[in-house]
C-alpha cells in the first residue's frame, strides 16, 4: 500500500483524500467478511478492490518520477520495504509467538510453513499448492491473508521493469503495454481456473490484469472529474461485488469486474468537487483508509486465534471488540511503526533498514522451517507427547516397500492401513504398506466414481497389491481402513443401498483371494472407533477440543455410537465363511466393558479425530493372530 497521491511522483502529486476512503471501503469489506457473520458475503473482493488502488498508486508514482528523470528502482523498493516490511514484521512475530502458546502440534506445522512463506513474501506460491482460500488448514488460516502480500512484493519487483522498458523503447507505448498485460492475464485467470483453481486465485499472473485496470487508469491523460455520478456507478458496482459475489462464485471470474471496474470509476471520476469525493473525503473514512494496512495485518490472526480457543463460534460482542481491537492494532502500526520508518525517523539509513528487515524476517522464516521440519514444536506438544499422540512419521507415507528382503506381511486399504505399521513391525518384523488417500478397492470394486481425479489409481490398488505378493512372496495381507465407504461397480457411478454394497465388496475380495497365491492368508481389520464420535467439540480430534476454552473434551463414550458397526458385523460373518480370511474386531481392545476409550491407561488412542496412536494401534496388533 502506498501514499494516496495521484500520479505522479510524490512530491509533485496532489493527496487524494477520496482514495484513503476507497482503502477504507476495502479493509472494511475484507474484516467483515473474516468476521464469518455472513453481512458483507463478498467482502473478500475488497482485495480486488486493494490491488487496482495499488496498480494506480505505484505506477502514478513510476511514471512521474520517469517523466522528471529522478526514477530510481533502488529508491522506489526502499519505501516498499519501509512501507512493509517493519509492521509486517511485529505481526509475523507476535502471531508466531501466539501460535506457539495456543496451536497443538497438527496444526503448528501448517503454520510454520505458512510463517517462512510469509517472511520470503512467497506464501501466495504456497497456498497456490493446494491451499484453498475458504477451506484452509486451521493452521495456515491465521496468516492466509498474506497470499495479497505476496502478490504485491512480486509485482513491485516485475512491474517497474515493465515501464523502464516502454521508456526506453517508445514511451508512448506504456498505455497499450498495460492495456495488453490487463487482457492476457484476464484471459490466463479465466483459464487457469478450470485447471488449476488455487493457482489462478493466488498467483501474480492472474492477478495481474487487476494491478493492470489501476495502471491503465493512472497512465490515462487528467481529465476533469466533474461527472460524479459515475464515481457514485462505481462505488454501487463495488457494493454489487460486495453482495453478489460468493466464496461458491468461480474466482476468478467475470463477476470479479464489479468491483475492479468500480474502483476504476472511483479513481479517474471521484473529486472534491463532487458528492462521492466528498463522501469517500468524509474524516472517519480517511482515518480509517490511513491505517488500513495496520488494521488488515492484524485483524486475521486476532479472528482466527480467538475462533481456535472458543468452540462453536466467537460470540458477537466479543466479535465486535476484536475488530475493534484490528483497528487499534492498526492505528497503533500507523502511528508507531509505519510513518516512523517512512519518515525516517526510525532507521534512517538505508544499511540500517536493511540490516534490521533482514533480521526481523530471517528469524520468523527460520523457526517456520524448524517447525516444518519437527525440530520446534509448540508448547502443547509436551503434554502431547506424554499422552503418546505426536503424530507418527509414517502417516504421511502412504506407501512403504522395501526394496530388498522378506516381508511378514503388506498392509493395505487407505490411510487406516498406515496406521499400524510401527506396531505391526514391533510384532512381526519387516512389512510393507500399499495404501492410498480414502480408497476402498478390490478388484472390480471401488468407492470412487469414474469422474473422480483419484478414481484410477484407487482402482489400480488390487492390481498392484496382486503383484506385490507375488513377487515377494508375501503370506499376510493385512486389510484396514474405514469400511464404510459405499463400494461401486468399478466404472459405474451408480449408488448402492447397504446390503448391495456389501455383497458387492465381498465378491471382490473373493476374486482378490482367488488371484493370490494358495495359502495367503486376509487379515480384515474392522473399522476403528474414532474419537470425533463422541461429542461435537471432539469433531477435530481430543488434542483439538483441548484447545478450546470453553468446553470440556469426553474421554470416552458408549460402544454403541461407534461407526462401523453394521459393516464390522458383515465383515467378521464374511470371514466365518471363507478360511482364506481373518477378522480382527479393532473395537475390542478400544471399547472394553461397552464404552470406548479416547484416553486410555494414561495414553491417547488417537492423535487426530480418527486416527490411532502407536499406543492405540498397539492395543489393537495386539488381538492379530500370530502370522505363518
Amino acid at each position: 500500500m502506498t501514499p494516496s497521491y495521484g500520479p505522479g511522483a510524490p512530491g509533485g502529486a496532489t493527496y487524494r483524500p477520496e482514495i484513503d476512503g476507497l482503502r477504507a471501503l476495502a479493509v472494511g469489506g475484507v474484516v467483515a467478511h473474516h468476521t464469518g457473520l455472513g453481512v458483507v458475503p463478498g467482502g473478500f473482493t475488497g482485495v480486488d478492490v486493494f490491488f487496482v488502488i495499488s496498480g494506480y498508486l505505484i505506477t502514478g508514482i513510476i511514471a512521474g518520477e520517469m517523466a522528471a528523470g529522478r526514477f530510481s528502482q533502488w529508491r522506489f523498493l526502499e519505501r516498499r520495504v519501509r512501507r512493509i516490511v517493519p509492521a509486517l514484521a511485529a505481526m509475523l512475530w507476535v502471531t508466531a509467538l501466539a501460535a506457539y502458546a495456543i496451536l497443538i502440534p497438527e496444526d503448528f506445522r501448517p503454520f510454520a510453513q505458512s510463517l517462512t512463506a510469509s517472511s520470503l513474501f512467497a506464501s501466495n506460491l504456497l497456498f497456490a499448492r493446494d491451499t484453498g482460500y475458504f477451506d484452509s488448514a486451521e493452521g495456515m488460516q491465521p496468516l492466509l491473508h498474506t497470499w495479497t502480500l505476496g502478490v504485491e512484493e512480486q509485482f513491485y519487483l516485475v512491474f517497474p521493469l515493465v515501464l523502464i522498458a516502454c521508456r526506453r523503447w517508445r514511451p508512448q507505448a506504456m498505455l497499450p503495454v498495460v492495456y495488453a498485460l490487463g487482457l492476457t492475464s484476464f484471459a490466463l485467470a479465466l483459464g487457469l481456473a478450470e485447471l488449476w483453481l488455487q493457482g489462478a486465485f493466488y498467483l501474480l499472473p492472474t492477478r495481474l490484469w487487476e494491478f493492470a485496470i489501476g495502471a491503465g487508469c493512472a497512465l490515462l491523460p487528467v481529465r476533469s472529474r466533474q461527472r460524479g455520478w459515475l464515481a457514485f456507478a462505481g462505488l454501487g458496482l463495488i457494493a454489487a461485488g460486495y453482495w453478489l459475489i460468493r466464496p461458491e462464485t468461480p474466482a476468478p471470474g467475470a463477476m470479479f469486474l464489479l468491483p475492479t471496474i468500480g474502483t476504476a470509476l472511483v479513481i479517474l471520476f471521484a473529486a472534491p468537487a463532487n458528492g462521492a469525493g466528498r463522501l469517500l473525503a468524509a474524516r472517519p473514512l480517511v482515518w480509517l483508509g490511513l491505517v488500513s494496512f495496520g488494521t488488515y495485518l492484524w485483524h486475521q490472526p486476532l479472528l482466527v486465534l480467538a475462533n481456535y480457543v472458543w468452540f462453536g463460534g466467537v460470540p458477537l460482542p466479543a466479535m465486535l471488540g476484536l475488530v475493534a481491537g484490528s483497528v487499534l492494532l492498526g492505528a497503533l502500526s500507523y502511528h508507531l511503526i509505519e510513518q516512523p520508518v517512512r519518515g525516517k525517523r526510525l532507521l534512517p539509513t538505508r544499511t540500517a533498514l536493511l540490516t534490521v528487515c533482514a533480521g526481523a524476517l530471517a528469524i520468523p522464516a527460520l523457526a517456520g522451517v524448524a517447525g516444518h521440519l519437527r525440530e520446534l514444536l509448540p508448547a502443547s506438544a509436551a503434554d502431547t507427547a506424554r499422552l503418546g499422540a505426536l503424530r507418527p512419521g509414517i502417516h504421511d507415507t502412504p506407501e512403504m516397500i522395501p526394496a530388498a528382503g522378506p516381508l511378514a506381511f503388506v498392509l493395505y486399504g487407505d490411510s487406516h492401513a498406515a496406521q499400524y505399521h510401527a506396531a505391526m513391525t514391533a510384532r512381526f518384523g519387516t512389512g510393507a504398506v500399499l495404501s492410498f488417500p480414502s480408497c476402498l478397492a478390490a478388484p472390480g470394486v471401488s468407492n470412487m466414481r469414474p469422474d473422480e481425479d483419484d478414481a484410477k489409481e484407487c482402482s489400480a490398488m488390487p492390481e498392484r497389491l496382486i503383484t506385490l505378493v507375488q513377487q515377494r512372496g508375501v503370506r499376510t495381507i493385512v486389510w484396514a481402513q474405514i469400511w464404510d465407504r459405499h463400494p461401486l461397480a468399478e466404472g459405474s457411478a451408480k449408488q448402492l443401498g447397504f446390503a448391495e454394497g456389501v455383497r458387492l465388496l465381498e465378491d471382490g475380495m473373493q476374486r482378490m483371494a482367488d488371484r493370490l497365491p494358495a495359502g495367503t492368508r486376509i487379515v480384515l481389520v474392522g473399522s476403528v472407533p474414532t474419537a470425533w464420535r463422541s461429542a461435537p467439540q471432539n469433531m477435530g480430534g481430543w488434542l483439538r477440543c483441548r484447545a478450546y476454552r470453553n468446553v470440556a473434551c469426553p474421554t470416552d463414550y458408549p460402544a454403541g455410537k461407534a461407526q462401523g458397526i453394521a459393516i464390522n458385523a458383515r465383515l467378521r460373518a464374511f470371514a466365518q465363511r471363507d478360511p482364506r480370511f481373518v477378522y480382527v474386531d479393532a473395537a475390542a481392545p478400544l471399547c472394553p466393558q461397552g464404552r470406548c476409550q479416547i484416553v486410555q491407561d494414561g495414553t491417547l488412542n488417537y492423535w487426530d479425530p480418527h486416527h490411532l496412536t502407536y499406543a492405540g494401534a498397539r492395543r489393537v496388533v495386539a488381538r492379530m493372530p500370530n502370522l505363518p
